[in-house]
């Protein structure tokens, strides 16, 4: 996204109202995501991210579902919650969203481990799998490292 599109964004958050804009969940999504980082003319806010990452969630995007986990996980504008996290990312891996797979794997070996059900710990293990299996570097990289072997 370029300049151009944060000053069109922009223009239309002024001339409308939020409930028109929510419909369209790229505007929501692309918010979510600007504001999480700083991005395309954003300044960084993690309240206002939360806010449009949970109007995009709400819609069930994948990605969005995956910011918002992030934020849950950081406890960046939000109160943290690991658990809130690993249910979003359980959503988004569920659609096939591999950097969710990943982060279920993550959340539920290393923040949750205690208190994770078996049946948890497989079910993240089979996400960890299939986001290495469809190549995700990242995924491939935490495997090969927890299990001592390559892909």
């Amino acid at each position: 996204m370029n300049k151009i599109f944060s000053l069109i964004l922009l223009v239309g958050l002024i001339g409308c109202s939020q409930n028109q804009l929510v419909e369209d969940v790229n505007v929501a999504h692309s918010s979510c995501y600007s504001y999480s980082y700083g991005e395309n003319g954003f300044e960084q806010d993690f309240d206002k991210a939360f806010e449009w990452c949970s109007i995009a969630a709400g819609k069930n995007e994948p990605s969005s579902l995956t910011l918002l986990a992030e934020l849950y996980l950081a406890g960046n504008g939000t109160e943290k919650s690991a658990l809130k996290a690993r249910e979003l990312y359980l959503k988004a891996a569920k659609q096939g969203h591999v950097h969710a797979q990943l982060m279920v794997f993550i959340v539920t070996s290393s923040y949750l481990y205690e208190t994770s059900s078996d049946e948890d710990k497989v079910e993240s293990l089979m996400y960890l799998k299939a986001a290495s299996n469809s190549g995700y570097q990242k995924a491939i990289e935490v495997h090969n490292q927890f299990f001592g072997q390559k892909i």
